[in-house]
This record gives structure tokens, C-alpha cells and sequence, in this order.
């Protein structure tokens, strides 16, 4: 209990100094929270490159409000949590509202990408779209959902309106018939 207590101690010290512009507080902001609120976040989306993308938000946001926390009302680091958890919730929330209609092709890279990254998303995006073409619409969508958006069957059916093992079916078929079509040599030269 104490070293919480000095903890929250020397967080509300740091964020004070924050909020006047004091870059070395902010460093010990981040460096008393970053272990701690990286866990969290993680263990929330289950994505290390989106929980650096939200604790960088996060931070941003905690060094723009330092001067709204009031130790007088609350604990530093709760304070600091709940930004970064309303963070992580927005980032789950806007990723759930993401359009199926959206073209697969902003799903995965722009064309304009320097990266090795972007030239393999490119390419893969090149082989994979006309055999997406030929798949049902439902199937389609399904496992552009599942494998770009990282839906589970449950979320697709839910926003399909059908049951769940009927979005999983839709997956799973989807899926079976791109393997099936999809010459191995071709993904093997671009990976």
C-alpha cells in the first residue's frame, strides 16, 4: 500500500510539472505507467502494434490535460488509466464500425507505401482480389471481416443477424475455396 501511495505520489508531482511544459516530469510520467498500462492495453486488444498506437495516444492526450487532474479528487494513476482505457475503447469501437463496403484495397496498403510491408500488401491484395471476386457475397464479406478486421464468427453473425456457426460456415467455406484457387507458388514468391 505505500509504495502505491508514492507511487501515486510522485505521479501527481510529475503531472503538475507536466502541465507546465516540464518535458523530464512527462518522461517520469511515462516511465512510472508505460510497463503497466502496455499490460493492460495489450491484454485488452491483443495487438502489440495497436496498444503502441493507443498508449502513444494515450500519452499525447495525458501530456495536452495534465493541468486537468486534481489529486484532490482522485489518484494519478487512475487518472491515467481511464484515458488510456477510453483509448483502448475507442479504438475497439471504431474497428468494430469499420464498413464492409470499404474496398479491400484500403483495408490492407496504399499503393503509395514505400515498405517492404506495403509492396508484400500490395501484392498480396493483386492475387487475392479476383478470387475474392468469385466468392458469395456473404462469404466474402465474412472473411474479409475475419482475416482483415480480425472479427470472430460470433461479431460477424452478429452484425449479419444470423447465427453464429452460420458466420462461421461462411468463413470456413470462404476460406477453403481460396485455398483452393490460389496457387501456393504465387503467395510463396511474395512472403
Amino acid at each position: 500500500m505505500r509504495d502505491h501511495d508514492e507511487l501515486n505520489k510522485r505521479l501527481a508531482e510529475s503531472l503538475a510539472a507536466t502541465a507546465a511544459g516540464d518535458k523530464t516530469a512527462f518522461k517520469t510520467v511515462y516511465a512510472l505507467t508505460a510497463p503497466k498500462l502496455n499490460s493492460i492495453i495489450k491484454g485488452m486488444i491483443k495487438d502489440e502494434a495497436l496498444t503502441h498506437d493507443i498508449l502513444q495516444q494515450a500519452y499525447v492526450s495525458i501530456w495536452k490535460s495534465a493541468g486537468k487532474f486534481d489529486a484532490e479528487k482522485g489518484k494519478a494513476f487512475t487518472w491515467i488509466l481511464v484515458i488510456t482505457r477510453r483509448k483502448a475503447l475507442d479504438m475497439i469501437r471504431s474497428r468494430r464500425k469499420l464498413s464492409i463496403s470499404e474496398e479491400l484495397s484500403e483495408g490492407i496498403a496504399d499503393e503509395n507505401m514505400q515498405s517492404d510491408l506495403g509492396a508484400k500488401s500490395l501484392l498480396l491484395r493483386r492475387v487475392f482480389e479476383p478470387h475474392l471476386a468469385t466468392l458469395s457475397k456473404n462469404s466474402r464479406e465474412a472473411v474479409i471481416l475475419s482475416t482483415i478486421y480480425g472479427m470472430t464468427s460470433r461479431e460477424i453473425g452478429e452484425r449479419f443477424g444470423v447465427p453464429t456457426h452460420t458466420a462461421k460456415s461462411w468463413v470456413r467455406r470462404g476460406l477453403q475455396k481460396l485455398k483452393s484457387e490460389i496457387d501456393i507458388d504465387d503467395l510463396q514468391t511474395i512472403l
